[in-house]
């Protein structure tokens, strides 16, 4: 025992040792800051198609395959958005649903609250570690 405390306190260890531990933490530090970017580059992508989509609802006529498209968009949102977006997403749907009487003004407002969110989730470029959201959070619409 007394000869590996004589090997850890030597010079010629530490000369060894303390690179290898900087490298080590260099490469790990590395790797997350990879799987950051990767991440935000995937949900930068998706939330793009989502906004593309967004149009459906607008468009003369109403166009059902967009808003076909923007429900897929949303289900996937549960892959990779945060909570507070998939919310914000079916708020929006929540007001453009058929049978629903929102005004042009409040549909308005929730898509900006959507926009809004998505801007906010981008700008923090935070990996999504948790989620509140459940099972009964769930929806499954049809497009109109």
């Amino acid at each position: 025992m007394h000869h590996l405390t004589d090997i850890v306190v030597s010079p010629e260890f530490w000369k060894i040792a303390l690179p290898a531990i900087a490298a080590i933490g260099a490469w790990v530090l590395n790797e997350r800051s990879k799987i950051a970017w990767e991440q935000f580059k995937r949900r930068e992508e998706s939330y793009k198609e989502l906004l593309r989509c967004l149009a459906g609802f607008y468009v003369l006529g109403h166009d059902t395959q967009l808003k076909k498209e923007f429900l897929h968009q949303t289900n996937l949102l549960w892959l990779y958005a945060p909570d507070h977006v998939v919310r914000a997403a079916y708020d929006f749907l929540g007001t453009v649903h058929t049978g629903v009487n929102s005004s042009d003004q409040e549909k308005e407002r929730s898509a900006g609250a959507l926009v809004s969110a998505i801007r906010r989730d981008l700008l923090s470029r935070q990996v999504i570690k948790r989620t509140k959201l459940g099972d009964s959070d769930f929806r499954h619409l049809a497009a109109t």
